[in-house]
Parts: C-alpha cells; sequence; structure tokens
C-alpha cells in the first residue's frame, strides 16, 4: 500500500469527507471497495474517488482469439485509421454521453486517480500488473465503440533506434483533426527519444535483473524500468504526458505503456528464474475497471499474470533477448556509502569488476531509495563527481554514468510520492575507468539535463545506499 501525501487531504475536503461518510479512514484508500478506482457515471470527468458504484462483478475470462500487439511502427494504412476511428469514437462520447466511463477523459481520469491525485501504484509492485489490467480494459473498450473485439492496442517500440520519433498516426496530422494528437506535447515530430534513456545499456540492465523486486519493485519500492525507460520516455514526450494525472489525456500514453507491458512479457521471457511473485499479498492485489459494456469489474493481479492465455494478447520477438548474454547470478559488492555517502573504488573491488567485464560479464551500480528533486519533471544526468556534473558532456565523456528521471505526480506538486526509487545503470569498462579515477572518495553527483552552463546546478547523490554488482557470463566448456 503507497502512503499518501497528508498535504494532499489537507487540500482536498471532500476527498475526506467522503470517506469519513462511507465510514472509511484515509487508510482504507486502496483496499476492498477502493481497490480500483475507474469513475462511475455519477461522477463527470474530473479526477475523485468514485461514490458507490455497487459490488463490482468478478471477470472470469476472455474467449477471444489470441492475436498480437504490434508496434505502432508497422501498422498499415487500414490499421492506422482503425486506430484514430477507435479513439475518435471515445473522444466522442466525451460531448455525446459525458457520464459514459468508457469516454476518453473519464479513462485518462482512472490513471490520474490511480497514479497521479490518489492512491498510487507507481513506484510499488503494482506498477506492472496495474498497468497491465489498464490497458487490457481499455483496449476492449476501444474495439466495442468500434465494433470489433479483435481490435489490440499498438505498442511504441523507442527502443528500436529507427523508431524514437513519434510514432506516425499519433502526429500526422500533426493537429486536432488526429483524434490520437495531442498539442501539449513538447516532443515534435521531428525529434527523437534519447539514446540515453531508451538505448541497449538501459534495456539491458532491466532485462538482466536478476528478481522481480529488481526489475517489477516491492510493496514501497520502484523497480528498474520504471524510472529508464518508462519515466524518461515520458519526459521526454512532455506535456500531459510529463505528469502521471494527465498522462493518460495523451493517446501515445497507451502505446508507450504497451511498450513497458511488452518488457515486462520480455523480462519473463529472458530466463527461466525471471518469476513473477507468489506471495498472496501480491496475487490477491484486486482492482476495479469499468469494461467494454460499462459492467463495474474486478481483476486480480494473478488474473494477468500470462497475457497470452489470459488476457488474449500477444508480443512479438525482441531484438534484446537475442542480445542478451547469458549470465551466471549477480554477486552483490557492498560499500561503505551507509557511512559515508561516498564510494571507496579501489584494489580488489576495482580489479574484480574490471575482469569480470573484461571477459564478457556485467557491472552494475545501484541507487537505493534515492532521494529526487521534486522542483519540475525532468532528466537529470548521472556521475561520478561533482566536476563531470557541472561540465554535463553527456554520454561518452568522463564521468557520464547514466540518467534519473523524475515524473511528477501532478503540476501543482501537492501529492509527492514517498516511495523509495531504485535505480540501476550498466557500468562498461569506460564508466568503471571514471569511478576508479576518482582522487579520493567518489561523491556522486546529478544535473538537470538541457540546463545552459550558467545555470546548472549540480546535485549530491542522497540515496539510503549505493551497492555494486557483477555478473559472470556463463561459457561452454571446451
Amino acid at each position: 500500500m503507497s502512503n499518501l501525501d497528508d498535504r494532499m487531504w489537507a487540500t482536498m475536503p471532500s476527498r475526506r469527507s467522503f470517506l469519513q461518510r462511507m465510514g472509511l479512514g484515509v487508510g482504507a484508500l486502496g483496499a476492498g471497495l477502493f481497490g480500483g478506482l475507474a469513475l462511475p457515471e455519477s461522477v463527470l470527468a474530473v479526477c475523485e474517488p468514485p461514490g458507490n458504484p455497487g459490488t463490482p462483478k468478478p471477470w472470469r475470462k476472455d474467449c477471444r482469439m489470441i492475436l498480437p500487439r504490434r508496434p505502432a511502427s508497422t501498422l498499415s494504412a487500414a490499421e492506422i485509421t482503425q486506430l484514430k476511428d477507435a479513439y475518435k469514437a471515445m473522444r466522442a462520447l466525451d460531448t455525446s454521453a459525458p457520464n459514459d466511463p468508457r469516454g476518453f477523459l473519464r479513462q485518462a481520469n482512472v490513471h490520474c486517480w490511480y497514479c497521479g491525485a490518489g492512491t498510487q501504484v507507481h513506484f510499488t509492485w503494482q506498477f506492472f500488473a496495474w498497468h497491465r489490467a489498464y490497458l487490457y480494459f481499455h483496449e476492449r473498450i476501444l474495439g466495442k465503440l468500434i465494433g470489433d473485439m479483435n481490435f489490440r492496442l499498438p505498442y511504441w517500440d523507442w527502443d528500436t533506434p529507427s523508431h524514437r520519433k513519434l510514432p506516425g498516426a499519433y502526429s500526422d496530422p500533426n493537429d486536432n483533426s488526429n483524434p490520437l494528437w495531442n498539442g501539449t506535447r513538447s516532443m515534435d515530430p521531428t525529434e527523437e527519444i534519447p539514446e540515453e534513456d531508451v538505448g541497449e545499456d538501459v534495456m539491458e540492465a532491466a532485462l538482466t535483473a536478476d528478481t522481480f523486486t529488481e526489475f517489477g519493485g516491492t510493496t514501497s519500492g520502484s523497480g528498474i524500468p520504471e524510472g529508464t525507460p518508462h519515466g524518461a520516455v515520458h519526459v521526454d514526450v512532455g506535456g500531459d504526458m510529463g505528469f502521471f494525472d494527465s498522462a493518460g489525456k495523451d493517446p501515445v500514453f497507451y502505446a508507450h505503456h504497451a511498450n513497458v507491458d511488452k518488457m515486462w512479457s520480455d523480462w519473463n521471457k529472458a530466463s527461466s528464474i525471471h518469476t513473477n511473485p507468489t506471495a498472496t499479498a501480491f496475487l490477491n492485489l484486486t482492482w476495479n475497471f469499468y469494461d467494454e459494456n460499462k459492467v463495474w469489474r474486478s481483476i486480480k493481479a494473478s488474473q494477468v499474470l500470462n497475457h497470452d492465455t489470459q488476457l488474449r494478447y500477444t508480443y512479438g520477438p525482441s531484438k534484446f533477448l537475442e542480445q542478451l548474454p547469458c549470465l551466471l547470478d549477480w554477486f552483490p559488492i557492498k560499500t561503505d556509502w551507509r557511512v559515508s555517502q561516498t564510494l571507496k573504488f579501489a584494489g580488489q573491488t576495482r580489479a574484480k569488476m574490471m575482469k569480470v567485464v573484461e571477459q564478457g560479464g556485467r557491472a552494475r551500480l545501484h541507487l537505493n531509495d534515492l532521494a529526487v528533486p521534486t522542483e519540475k519533471s525532468a532528466v537529470y544526468r548521472l556521475y561520478a563527481t561533482p566536476e563531470a556534473a557541472k561540465a554535463d558532456e553527456g554520454p561518452g565523456s568522463k564521468g557520464y554514468l547514466g540518467t534519473v528521471p523524475v515524473v511528477l505526480n501532478d503540476r501543482e506538486r501537492r501529492h509527492v510520492s514517498k516511495n523509495a526509487r531504485n535505480i540501476a545503470v550498466r557500468l562498461s569498462t569506460a564508466k568503471l575507468e571514471a569511478l576508479s579515477g576518482t582522487v579520493g572518495p567518489v561523491r556522486l553527483a546529478l544535473v538537470e539535463r538541457g540546463v545552459k552552463p550558467e545555470a546548472r546546478k549540480v546535485i549530491p547523490v542522497r540515496a539510503k545506499d549505493v551497492l555494486l554488482s557483477v555478473a559472470e557470463v556463463e561459457r561452454e566448456e571446451r
């Protein structure tokens, strides 16, 4: 269960009084009736908790054909037309039937409540499963509105270097005649998601995570990919996408999260030990959504773990799975960070890590429970020294380690998430040399990307712990 920001309730008495009228305390939010907060018909398109829509009907099974979700970059002209028709019909409900929970703004506000202004599934082990369930019902609604339940959402394959621009369907035409367009985006159709946000190092660090705790998070902390690539793409697109409470108002959000969902699928496929949690507390996580027939449904995490047979969609192959090295178990290397808030990187630690990497293995730097700036949604670069951060010469420069995105819940900064943010970056030979080449203890630092030199503010890294890890590559016996 996520902790709610107390300031939220001080500024929103209607929500507190609603809970009090229902005989529930603030701590009850997110459990039982409030396990899932889609907006009922009695509430218009505002980000508020619902009244009492009654007992939800349990979701049982899906009998559609198993069909692929495909990259948005590969859609045919007819498929693009179908996609646009689906969102056009969904948007039309905002005007013709504003109380219909299938309308576009009402759908967007499901994400607003769960991920911005109300309860919070981000930065916990709910992140992947909740978004999978959300997209599933969203997909079914779109299909119903165009009379084709074989409709499947496309995904934005930004992990493919040639597809890092906004998918053409979402930006052509780049105006309000296109139901997939969003005029608040800061990213224009000619720009690309930076390599450092979604490239090979980022994808590999996530897909080689050893356990679901590392990949998908815990009851109170995030997994590796929730930062990069997930959060970075939110910031890069900008506008409504730059805040969790408004992200669902941009149709590209759903294509973005379909690719995030594919990452979870790919992680499961990457290794036989990449298994999902079996704890009852996880399997019984329950959320409520309206389905394509406006029926109030409940669905459990256990019902979304196998998207092929349970939810009836598949994903194509991942080029990263073919390229991933066959790594042995990750071996953690403790540091004295908890005592000194610095790293001592020399001697046997340096020699061991260098040897592993030179022989084809992998090394990582882990920042656990990282404190991040909360002034704005932004991408910060992580450097090995304050001096390198001040220079901010970017990827490939001495001292550069990776990126740390920050996506705020809302523009007004009323609802600040307090759960742990856990980051892991892949350490190449050059990055290991940067860490070991500093004079004295390593003092990690952050700096906001894209800020002019005279305005750069170097931020010392503050984290509960900073660890190192290595994994040797498996070799064939000769």
